[in-house]
């Protein structure tokens, strides 16, 4: 079993979701913002999409408090019934993996498009993929132990490009604040909303805590880490930038890294965001794979989950090539689309079990 009866410490969930969030986040989440909500896209990411993701948080540690043994494919037809919970289990594992194929192809289209256009998209898809199947075969303890070599090397080289950009920096390009009005930042908030919804995760996860009672801190601290992340860097390449990220820069967390150059000795520093980055996106991959294998073997009632690994990596895998046509389509998901149906399954059908289990009194913990 992929799962077994693994548990893990309050800090290593706490890391693993800042990595599981902020991977894919930022390189798309600053100029998906910024698009809409221009110099202010940092209120947006720092304050609205901060305040949905405790939200999420709250419901979540909440409702796994009832029932700290089991996840939602296990515990929602106790609370609505077998028709509907089921039905709510196949539609959890069907986002789970909807939303790895879109995860893999994020992957693939940022190395096509930033560096390798010849290259077919399937080849780093399918190395993806596979990296992350090796790892959720050998079980959840791996991935977790993986991120403890990730997560400080990912944090570790987005303040190295903090840093060496400062020089560059024009606090000027910030101002002035709310320009445009509130409306571009309430919109700008949407996607990053979505993206920090993403913890969401632990619905499938929190039996796997060692301490569940500490699920809520840990929760919000790790929105709170993922605010300061990319708050930080949209101020950082609006302060570089300016107004050129809105109309030209696609990846401006690349763009900053590829502006750094200290004489003739330090450049191309973006090739080290690159490494990292694949580093972080496989352990991404690998956790929401984790769960929709998880999912399905529990939605069908498998005792062991190993066989159903390799199908679901295929199915992802084409899902990831067919969902879009091209990179446009993809970006016009994720800030137009991708907000909507994610806000469905990181916060209301959760609040709606939570409503459920409050009025009815099910699970072990409605004193709390």
């Amino acid at each position: 079993m992929i799962l077994k009866d693994e548990k893990i410490a309050s800090t290593q969930m706490l890391f693993l979701l800042v990595t599981v969030v902020s991977a894919t986040a930022f390189l798309f989440v600053p100029a998906i913002t910024s698009e809409t909500a221009g110099r202010d896209g940092w209120i947006s990411v720092f304050f609205l999409a901060t305040g949905f993701g405790v939200a999420v948080s709250l419901v979540c540690a909440r409702l796994g408090l009832y029932f700290p043994d089991q996840t939602i494919i296990e515990y929602a037809p106790q609370l609505v019934g077998p028709v509907l919970g089921k039905t709510i289990g196949l539609l959890y594992f069907i986002f789970f993996l909807h939303v790895n194929a879109i995860i893999v192809r994020e992957f693939g289209d940022f190395l096509v498009t930033a560096f390798l256009p010849e290259t077919p998209l399937l080849v780093f898809n399918i190395v993806v993929v596979m990296l992350a199947a090796s790892a959720v075969r050998n079980g959840f303890e791996v991935v977790v132990r993986m991120n403890q070599f990730v997560f400080p090397l990912f944090v570790g080289v987005l303040l190295i490009i903090i840093t060496l950009n400062i020089g560059e920096m024009n606090p000027g390009n910030l101002l002035p604040v709310l320009e445009r009005g509130i409306k571009p930042v309430i919109l700008g908030s949407l996607t990053p909303s979505a993206w920090r919804g993403e913890v969401a995760v632990v619905l499938m996860l929190l039996p796997h805590l060692n301490k569940p009672e500490e699920a809520r801190n840990t929760l919000i601290i790790a929105v709170l880490l993922i605010a300061i992340i990319l708050s930080v860097l949209i101020m950082a390449s609006t302060m570089v930038f300016g107004s050129l990220q809105d109309a030209y820069f696609v990846f401006p967390t690349l763009e900053l890294a590829k502006y750094i150059s200290l004489g003739d000795f330090l450049e191309r520093v973006e090739a080290i965001i690159v490494i990292v980055w694949v580093a972080g996106i496989t352990i991404k991959v690998a956790v929401f794979y984790l769960v929709a294998v998880l999912a399905c073997a529990q939605f069908f009632k498998v005792e062991n989950e190993g066989p159903l690994v390799y199908p679901i990596g295929i199915i992802t895998l084409v899902f990831s090539v067919s969902l879009f046509e091209n990179s446009r389509e993809l970006v016009d998901f994720l800030s137009k689309i991708f907000p909507f149906y994610a806000s469905v399954f990181e916060l209301f059908i959760p609040a709606f079990l939570l409503l459920v289990a409050v009025i009815r009194r099910k699970g072990g913990q409605h004193n709390v």
